[in-house]
């Protein structure tokens, strides 16, 4: 039996959604599934592809399974968040939005997603940025400020102990800050939530096998099933550890011909037997068509950092459960985002491999108008900002004094003390320097001996 790669399956399957063949790209996925049950790229684009249909209890189902495996897949927020915003449930797709924005809060797609949502939610006067918790502790990681990162991640699973995406945070920080027993424990406390888990499974068997622990060889063995390619484990590790062996990326090839076969037949065993033969394709709803995507591809945030979203239009909802807390009365901070932060993607996407795009935003002239704030109202000292901001802090810039010319005269020196510091004779002197006359030495009354 011919056998092609994963990638390869991936990329058709991408096609199948580009050309709206819906179907059959659900049928390819899910022929992936079949010897790769645990992959997450699959389960990623099976929720895409459910949502193109617009079969949006599946794909929501789909897209919470992919979090719950890695909570830090951006196109897996998003879809989650355009699959709530579709059923109305305008409070779980902000939730979403948000959560993605704290990852990636250098992203300006996600910024317009949540001030559109914000407005249609409460009305453009509460459509403003804020950094919650979860962020503030992003941003710390980000700017290598790893204690106060730890702590931020530890007070949000104290008050949300299911939020996967701070038990992940947490776990990476410490990793990162040289804590390895305390790492490993966060782990396994983790993992009994989630075994699943992507990042704790890796960075936990890292650390056992550092050990020479091999035990740590079997939460590799759960994160190569659940990332075939370890995508996620290049972009953590400078090296992988030494002796992982290598994921089987391969499966049968997907026989589209006996797919169609099949389909056919299941189908004309449920059709009644009035129902003409012709009428199949009506009846059927995989050929009903989708949004169209967005064509025009939105701009990467950096060289190295190509994260964006497809984000097919969404519908009108036809009853919106509006969320029961405006943006004031939340526990967040009122923050601009645009800080320096690293380029490094949580999911290792490329902008081919994500395959989605933006929606239309609201118009310039309805966007509301977002109110500067500063740093200082977090209560973080200029150091902490500075680091933050990888620059001195504005402070010290700004209070410098403004320098104004002055002349020597002023400090009351004389023109010749002047002329000393400049270097030069006083111009008053050169002026009234007196002519001289040319004479003999006879005239200063000398003999002629003396003279000779």
């Amino acid at each position: 039996m011919a056998t092609i790669s994963l990638q390869d399956a991936y990329t058709q399957a991408r096609t199948f959604l580009e050309a709206n063949q819906i179907e059959q790209a659900i049928g390819l996925i899910q022929h992936i599934l079949e010897h790769h049950p645990d992959n997450l790229e699959a389960q990623r684009l099976l929720g895409e592809a459910y949502l193109a249909k617009r079969d949006l209890p599946a794909a929501t189902a789909t897209f919470e399974q992919v979090l719950q495996v890695d909570p830090e897949n951006i196109p897996a927020h998003v879809g989650l968040g355009m699959a709530y915003e579709w059923q109305g449930r305008l409070d779980k797709a902000i939730a979403e939005f948000e959560q993605a924005l704290e990852i990636r809060p250098d992203m300006p797609e996600l910024r317009a997603q949540l001030v559109r949502l914000y407005t249609e939610a409460w009305g453009s006067e509460h459509a403003a940025l804020r950094l919650s918790r979860p962020g503030l502790a992003r941003l710390y990681a980000r700017g290598h400020m790893l204690p106060q990162a730890i702590h931020e991640f530890r007070q949000v699973i104290a008050e949300h102990p299911d939020r996967l995406d701070a038990w992940v945070g947490l776990i990476e920080a410490l990793w990162r800050d040289g804590q390895l027993d305390e790492a490993a424990t966060v782990c396994q406390n983790a993992l009994k939530q989630q075994p699943h888990l992507l990042k704790a499974n890796l960075i936990l068997g890292a650390i056992l096998l550092s050990d020479g622990d091999q035990r740590g060889l079997d939460y590799w063995r759960v994160a190569q099933r659940i990332d075939p390619y370890q995508t996620v484990a290049k972009l953590l590790f400078d090296a992988l550890p030494a002796g992982i062996p290598t994921p089987d990326v391969s499966l049968p090839a997907w026989d589209e011909a006996e797919w169609q076969a099949r389909r056919a037949s299941s189908v004309a065993v449920e059709q009644p037997a009035s129902t003409p033969a012709d009428d199949f394709f009506a009846e059927t709803g995989w050929l009903t068509p989708a949004a169209s995507p967005v064509a025009a591809a939105v701009a990467a945030t950096s060289d190295d950092d190509l994260l964006a979203m497809l984000l097919f239009s969404p519908p009108a909802a036809t009853s919106v459960a509006e969320p029961t807390q405006p943006p004031a009365e939340r526990d967040e901070f009122d923050f601009d985002l645009d800080l320096p932060l690293s380029s490094a993607t949580p999911t290792g996407l490329t902008l081919d491999e994500i395959g989605v795009g933006v929606t239309e935003t609201t118009p310039a002239s309805a966007e509301p108008t977002l109110q500067p704030f500063s740093l200082e109202e977090l209560g973080l000292s200029p150091e902490e900002i500075a680091q933050l901001e990888g620059q001195a802090p504005a402070a010290a810039a700004s209070a410098e004094p403004e320098l104004t010319p002055f002349s020597l005269e002023e400090l009351g020196l004389s023109p010749e003390e002047i002329a000393q510091l400049e270097g030069q004779a006083p111009a008053a002197a050169a002026s009234a320097e007196p002519e001289l006359t040319p004479f003999s030495l006879e005239e200063l009354g000398l003999s002629p001996e003396e003279i000779a």
